[in-house]
């Protein structure tokens, strides 16, 4: 052993260690409508980053969030905790708060060794942006930050074609 890894401060066993008991985020995202099934994940309009409305206070009248979580097979058999919010651009914490839990367990047709997915998602109704901005949906796991999705918030201007409102009939979403 040399005498980084003896002191902890060897890159390389910082690696291995990370990828044996953390959890990380494959994706995590923004969408229309999300809805878990059967551990997969049923996404509709999904990965936009900007939301156009001609006033505010405006509300979106579904917004979807999901998220792949990788568990590596050191982090089975515990209970763990996420939560996702949504922020503004000065990092106040808006009325979206989602939480839960889960646990996961070695699936029996799993070589030794292999990390599970857990996907997590839903569905929120009219949520509300008080003005144009740039906001963030933020997901923590055992209070770790492992994903942030930015969603910039426009005001369109006067005369716009309604085909570029989110949820208009001409617009298809």
């Amino acid at each position: 052993m040399n005498d980084e890894a003896a002191r902890g401060t060897d890159p390389q066993a910082r690696d291995v260690s990370e990828r044996l008991d953390r959890i990380q985020a494959a994706s995590f995202f923004a969408a229309d409508h999300v809805a878990p099934v059967e551990g997969k994940l049923y996404i509709n309009g999904g990965f936009f980053n900007m939301l156009r409305f001609p006033s505010y206070p405006a509300i979106v009248q579904t917004l979807g969030i999901g998220a792949s979580l990788v568990v590596p097979w050191h982090a089975y058999q515990q209970d763990h905790h996420f939560v996702v919010t949504l922020r503004d651009e000065d990092r106040r914490e808006l009325p979206l708060r989602i939480e839960g839990g889960f646990r996961v367990g070695a699936d029996l047709l799993m070589r030794h060794g292999d990390p599970s997915v857990v996907n997590i998602g839903g569905t929120v109704p009219n949520v509300v942006f008080e003005r144009p901005g740039h906001y963030h949906l933020r997901l923590q796991v055992d209070d770790e930050e492992l994903g942030r999705w930015d969603l910039q918030v426009v005001q369109l201007p006067g005369g716009f074609p309604s085909a570029a409102v989110p949820g208009s009939p001409q617009s298809g979403g």
